[in-house]
This record gives structure tokens, sequence and C-alpha cells, in this order.
């Protein structure tokens, strides 16, 4: 953590990241319009100085001009030592013009009475004019000059420069009262456009606030409130939908492990208790050696079903939270079920049930955990199959998985019951049940083959027997297991 966040820690208010919708929503939208009314008060502004200044340029233009025929009419009629007072004397002397002649040798001829610029403040003189501004502190207050300096050749080679100067402080004044009361507005404006903003901001966060209070409504008694059904907007409609999705895999999730939790106390007790009736039974009296060892019988057996129900439980909370350990080796399917056929022979053989076994292919998988989805398959094939029945076991090739399946022609399963099948704890009947079965193989089958990235199905009619079919993929799957944590 570096010093800024350590300081935002401590200032959450100051933290933009922390900000709430309406807040950026307001700063967003009074920020665009505040560039918006700058940018058009800028081009407002520059425009009017521009027409001004045009203005002001044209009318020292003028009078400079008016000024240069009277001086041309003085000079042709008048002496040549006389012209120039007399040109003084007609000029007409205005308010904002002012005006100074030179001589091309550079002696001033003359200069109106109000003239208050300095002579060494304009611009190299041509023969259009030449513009240049200027500021000067006259009887105490601050003037603004607009200069100009014109040459003029007459034809008996004589040259006059001419220094206008229009005295536009009026109009600068103009400019900065307006410019006072643009920028007066401009903030005006802005604090409104804020003030606009958080309004709008809030009435189209409004439904953002609905949804928060209905999701708010909703608890671990209420899972089954949906929210999607609603009129939202159509941002928040696809939120909405997900929003219900994820509702309906808690709910399914919660129904699940309120389902596990009940068949778990019910398949612990039935064990418990028959170890404790056992012990209660036989210590009611004295008994003989053989009775002593018939109890420890059915405690060593209700003992093994307890830890065979415990391990699967292990087993499977292991592959839920991706901490059973994966090996995936390159198997054969034939040397497989040439294992497991060796090792349920002699079951077989006392059921009076056939097991064989087709097809030789390459498998990607953990050898132990593909023989324990195997076994249980089979164990549940030889529990549920009459004697004289048969267990096939084959393998098959559909391009990209490898396929296993157990099949038998045993009792077979009722449709309604296939959904559930893998579920834990689940029996189809209470036919099905025995002292054998824990409730969990299915189920410790289906994490398998999840463990390997593949899929298990399930095919069964009543009275034809069922199919089990487990498809590993070709390739390896993602790894997603980690070791197991010691």
């Amino acid at each position: 953590m570096n010093q800024l966040d350590a300081w935002l820690l401590r200032r959450p208010a100051c933290d933009p990241r922390r900000w709430s919708l309406t807040l950026r929503m307001t700063l967003f939208f009074s920020f665009a319009i505040a560039l918006i009314l700058i940018a058009v008060s800028a081009m407002m502004y520059r425009e009017l100085v521009h027409q001004l200044h045009e203005r002001q340029e044209i009318e020292i233009r003028d009078a400079v001009r008016i000024e240069h025929e009277v001086l041309e009419k003085q000079a042709r009629k008048s002496a040549p030592d006389l012209w120039q007072h007399e040109w003084g004397e007609q000029v007409e002397e205005g308010k904002r013009f002012s005006w100074r002649l030179w001589s091309g040798a550079g002696r001033m001829l003359a200069e109106s009475s109000h003239m208050a610029a300095p002579p060494d403040g304009y611009a190299a003189p041509n023969r259009r004019g030449k513009f240049s501004r200027r500021s000067v502190m006259t009887d105490g207050r601050l003037r603004h000059l607009l200069l100009v300096a014109q040459r003029s050749d007459e034809r008996d080679g004589a040259v006059w420069i001419m220094h206008g100067a229009l005295d536009v402080s009026e109009d600068e004044q103009v400019v900065e009262r307006y410019l006072f009361k643009l920028s007066g507005a401009l903030a005006v404006a802005i604090v409104l456009s804020g003030l606009v903003g958080w309004l709008l901001a809030r009435q189209g966060l409004a439904p953002l606030r609905a949804m928060s209070a209905a999701i708010g409504r909703v608890s671990a008694e209420k899972l089954h409130a949906r929210i999607g059904s609603e009129v939202w907007p159509a941002d928040l409609q696809a939120l909405a939908v997900n929003f219900d999705a994820m509702l309906a895999r808690l709910e399914a999730s919660f129904e699940q492990l309120s389902r596990f939790s009940s068949d778990l106390a019910h398949e612990f007790r039935s064990p418990i208790n028959n170890l404790v009736a056992a012990a209660s039974v036989t210590l009611t009296r004295a008994r003989n050696a053989d009775e002593y060892q018939e109890t420890l019988e059915v405690i060593i057996e209700e003992g093994g079903r307890l830890s065979r129900m415990v391990s699967s439980m292990l087993f499977l909370a292991r592959a839920d939270h991706a901490k059973q350990w994966l090996d995936p080796e390159s198997l054969s399917t034939a040397v497989e079920f040439d294992k497991l056929l060796d090792f349920f022979e002699a079951v077989a053989e006392d059921s009076g049930v056939a097991v064989t076994a087709t097809g030789d292919f390459p498998i990607l998988a953990d050898p132990l955990l593909l023989r324990r989805a195997l076994s249980n398959l089979i164990a549940n094939a030889l529990r549920y199959t009459p004697r004289g029945g048969a267990i096939g076991l084959m393998a098959r090739d559909n391009g990209n998985t490898i396929a296993l399946s157990v099949a038998d022609n045993g009792s077979g399963i009722a449709a309604q019951h296939l959904p559930f099948l893998f579920e834990r704890f689940y029996r189809a009947d209470a036919a099905r049940s025995s002292s054998d079965s824990t409730g969990l193989g299915l189920a410790v089958v289906r994490s398998i083959v999840e463990l390997h990235g593949g899929a298990v199905a399930v095919d069964s009619v009543v009275g034809h027997g069922s199919c089990f079919t487990l498809s590993f993929p070709k390739q390896a799957a993602v790894p997603r297991i980690r070791p197991l944590e010691s």
C-alpha cells in the first residue's frame, strides 16, 4: 500500500473510488455543461472584441482619410508657410480622435490639442496605415488608445506621416462590463447545471435504489423471491435476470444442503442406533463367547458402514472444494477391466451373475479414481441383478471422448428417479436400500468423472436393467485440482 492509498484510507470521503454514483454523475454533468458554457462564452466574447476592433479600425481609418483630404486642400490653396496653421484651425476637433502630423524628415508639423499618445508608441508607417494599441495615463486615469501610422507621398514630392490616436476607453469599459456580467452568468449557470444534474442523477438512479431495496428484502427464508418479473430499465433488466438466476442457484443449494443435512442425520442414526442396540442387548445379561462374537460382528459391520460413509463424504467434500489430488495417466481400458473382473470374480460367482468386458482404448484418467468409480457401479449392478443375470463392461470411442459403460439386466430404475440418482443419499426406493449401501456411491462416481472434465449418464427401463455411461475427454482436463493439504 503506497502513501496515497494510506491517506485515502484515513479519509474515505476524499477517495473518488468511494464516491456515490449520484455524485459522480452530477460532477460529470456539471463538468460537461461547464465546458460547453465556457466554450460558447469564450466564442461570444472573442467575437464581440473582434467586432469592436474592426469598428474601431474603420473609424480611425476614416478619420485619418478625412484629415488627409483636408490637409491636401489646404496645402493647394494656401501659402507654403501658412497652410499648416490654417489646416490646424479647420480640422474638426473630435473627442475620440486625435492626430499628429510629421514631415518626411521627422519634424513634427502640427498636432491636435488633446493628443495623448507619445510619439514613440507607433509602429512603422506605411501607405495603408499600420495599427497598434497602447494604454497611457492622462489626467489621473488610464486611457486605452488605438494608434495608426500612415505615410502619404504627394505629387510635389513631399512626404507626410500622419499619426492618429483613437480613444477606445469606453469600448474597453463595455468589454470589461460584458466580461464581468458574462462571468457571473456563467458561474450561476454552472451552479444551476450542477443542481439540475443532481436532480437528474437522482431521478435516473431511482430504479437502481428500488432494485437495491428489493434485493435487501431477500433473506434465507425468501430465496423464492424474484425481481426479474418487475419492469426495469433495459440497462438493469439483465442485472435483474442474472440476480434471479443467482437466487435460483442459491435456493437450489440451500434446498440441497437442507436435504443433505436431513439425509446425513438419518443415515448416521441407523448405524449408530444399531451399535447402541447391539451393545445394550448384550449387556442386559451375561453372554457366552458366541453371542459376544456375534455382537462384535454387528459392531464391526456397522462401524465399517460408518467408515465408508465418512470416507465417501470426505472425498466429496475435497472434490467440491478442489482439494482432491488428481494424477491422470494413460491407461488401457482392457487392462483396467481385467483388474476389476479379477476383483469381483468371487462375488459374481456367489451371486450367480456373469460379468464380461469388451473394448480396448487408451484413456487418460487417474487409475485409483477410475477403478473406484467403476467398482461402485459394478457393486450396484451386482446388488440389484438377480441370479442368472449378466453385467457387461464396455469401452467405445465417441470421437472426443472415451465412453465406459456398465450395463446390467436387473430390476431397472423408474424414470422419475433418474434425474436425482446421482445426488447424495438419494435412493430410488426403500427396496433398493441395504446395509452395505451408504447412498453416496453414485455421487462419488459423478464427482470422479467431473474431476476429469467428463460427464455421467444413465439409461434404465424397469424390468430390463440399467446402463451407466462415464464419458472421459481424450485431452487432459484443465488443471483445477490442488494437492491435498496436510
